[in-house]
């Protein structure tokens, strides 16, 4: 794919005036919402309350399946949607595209993804989640609502973490939907003559012929392209934002909104009296807690702000493509700046301001410096929050060669650098200070560069080896993902009622904890092995490279033998271990980990 230069000339300088001005800013559309939804007496089950926002997210679950639904005047959901507040009743409808979008840039993005969805989620573990937990100011409403202080929260953290990245892309997951055009024909006529003004373009029934005389001017397909939705905006022909990841965002954007009310109005969600006893939810903790000190904005800024916001997008959009880099993965220009697009539209979904969203490589790569500069540091939450990120690592770690003790750590080193610091503890640090860790990280780096400079020079040239490491490593991540909600009943994205509302399943005990770690490591070794096999198979393949021209023909023909053998054994093993590993995962009966659940 050919690289493509940036559009802008060079980064801006984002004042710290403009950022501090942003950590007072929350999201005035979604928290009005927000307000509205938590304006019912507490207990209340109406429209209007908590449990009335949850219901609102049975029934986005059901629109995301059914997208149908809403046309059906009669159906029961539209029913049920009517009982709700205009406001709400019309939260999760098509909002309208702005004009920058690209759906080539989208579909871009989405690819990368597809061909690299694994290495992504560990990149999500290593540097995304642990990068969100260095802002000493920002992880302070994360750690406040107390759903990741204890280790067994953090698979449902991860998991709708890594829903919203799945939902967001995957194909199909934020689409552009175009209203019907005039006349399609007229307008791309236009389009071409505005670009070839001699080439006198004209529809002729079904076809767009070119009646100019003289020499043909090649059309530039960009530049007509670029005018064509210029030509349509002109026409009024509307387009629309709609898809998994649309509804996922809005439902992130509604609870960061409830987050920010609950954190900020503890008051209004707790009017019964202290009768001394304790408290039994994080609403009347919180309530009592109002009573001597409210959330401290001028401090920290207000809860999940503009500036955080943007930090937290650009951990996924900046991070990932450049954790990937990192690692070997030859990404190019064009692949990040549609991986930074897809996100600005996610930031334009979730109320991030246009001024803190770019999609030029050199300045997300300058606003990110600009808001670290500002905000990272160490924290006891921060450190916490990371130690809960490594436990969940290691637990799918086995003990051989040190590797569930020290890979974590090594990890979070490898992609954040000197960062690290801030995160770990001493012991932590010590560890990776140690021979040990030293050649593991070494070995470990070698292999995944390795791997990436094979797979994109040879493996790629064959089609079954895009479909095997491409579809099946997809599948593998999405397996992955829904497996972390097995255990738990609370519907990702829910307003909980209290830090409890994290509950195990009826049935989930310690041996159906085990079964599904054990599966888990099925699953980590089941990709590991081919890959190893892949290893094996580049390194035959470049020693037969160096052995030809010297002729060393014995040689030769068995390092070529166990080139081919180590390759069709790692495609062999991936396309017929890892559908067999999906198909054992652990569940309970009537778990349906894409369907709405009954809402808390």
């Amino acid at each position: 794919m050919t690289s493509l230069a940036s559009t802008s000339s060079s980064p801006p300088r984002w004042t710290e005036a403009q950022l501090s001005a942003a950590r007072q800013d929350g999201d005035p559309e979604a928290d009005a919402l927000a307000k509205l939804i938590f304006a019912s007496p507490q207990g209340q089950a109406g429209p209007e309350s908590r449990l009335g926002y949850n219901h609102l997210v049975d029934l986005a679950d059901v629109l995301d399946s059914s997208p149908e639904l809403l046309l059906v005047e009669g159906s029961n959901f539209n029913k049920d949607m009517s009982r709700f507040p205009e406001e709400l009743r019309h939260y999760y409808n098509p909002m309208p595209a702005p004009a920058w979008v690209d759906s080539e840039k989208l579909r871009i993005a989405s690819d990368l993804w597809k061909e690299n969805s694994l290495a992504m989620l560990g990149i999500l573990y290593a540097a995304s989640l642990p990068a969100c937990y260095l802002m000493k100011n920002g992880v302070s409403a994360l750690y406040k609502t107390e759903k990741l202080r204890d280790h067994k929260y953090i698979f449902q953290r991860i998991y709708e973490t890594g829903l919203m990245l799945e939902a967001v892309m995957n194909e199909g997951g934020l689409m552009v939907v175009h209203d019907v055009l005039p006349d399609p024909g007229e307008m791309v006529a236009r389009s071409l003559n505005a670009v070839d003004s001699g080439g006198e373009w004209k529809k002729v029934g079904q076809q767009i012929v070119r009646a100019g005389r003289g020499s043909p001017v090649p059309v530039d397909p960009k530049q007509a392209q670029s005018l064509f939705t210029k030509v349509k905006a002109d026409a009024g022909v509307a387009s629309f934002l709609w898809g998994r990841g649309y509804i996922s965002a809005k439902k992130v954007r509604l609870l960061h909104a409830s987050m920010r009310f609950l954190l900020t109005n503890p008051g209004a969600m707790a009017p019964r009296p202290d009768t001394g006893a304790p408290p039994t939810t994080l609403a009347e903790r919180l309530g009592r807690e109002s009573q001597s000190r409210q959330w401290p904005s001028a401090e920290l800024g207000v809860p999940v702000n503009q500036e955080d916001l943007a930090y937290t997008l650009l951990t996924f959009s900046y991070l990932l493509p450049k954790g990937m880099e990192s690692w070997g993965d030859d990404v190019t220009l064009e692949q990040k700046e549609a991986f930074l697009h897809l996100w600005r539209v996610v930031g334009h979904i979730m109320g991030l301001r246009d001024d803190l969203m770019t999609d030029n490589w050199e300045e997300a790569e300058s606003l990110y410096q600009a808001i670290h500069k500002r905000q990272a540091g160490k924290s006891e939450s921060g450190m916490a929050l990371t130690d809960a990120v490594m436990w969940f690592l290691r637990t799918y770690l086995p003990t051989t060669f040190g590797l569930r003790d020290l890979l974590p750590v090594i990890l979070i080193a490898d992609q954040l650098g000197d960062d690290v610091k801030d995160l770990v503890s001493d012991d932590e640090m010590k560890k990776l200070g140690s021979l040990q860790a030293r050649c593991l990280h070494g070995l470990m780096r070698a292999s995944v560069v390795f791997y990436y400079r094979y797979y994109q020079r040879v493996l790629a040239a064959f089609p079954i080896s895009r479909r095997v490491f491409g579809d099946l490593f997809l599948r593998a991540s999405d397996e992955l993902v829904n497996s972390w909600r097995d255990e738990y009943n609370r519907q990702p994205f829910y307003v909980p009622k209290d830090a409890s509302t994290w509950e195990l399943r009826r049935g989930v005990d310690d041996q159906f904890s085990a079964q599904l770690s054990e599966w888990r490591g099925k699953l980590f070794f089941g990709v590991l092995y081919p890959m190893v096999l892949m290893g094996i198979s580049a390194f035959a393949l470049c020693l037969a490279i160096v052995l030809l021209p010297v002729q060393v023909w014995p040689a030769f023909w068995t390092v070529l033998a166990i080139n081919v053998v180590t390759f069709v054994a790692g495609v062999w093993r991936i396309d017929m271990t890892l559908p067999k590993i999906f198909s054992q995962r652990p569940q309970l009966q009537g778990i349906n980990v894409r369907g709405p659940q009954p809402h808390r």
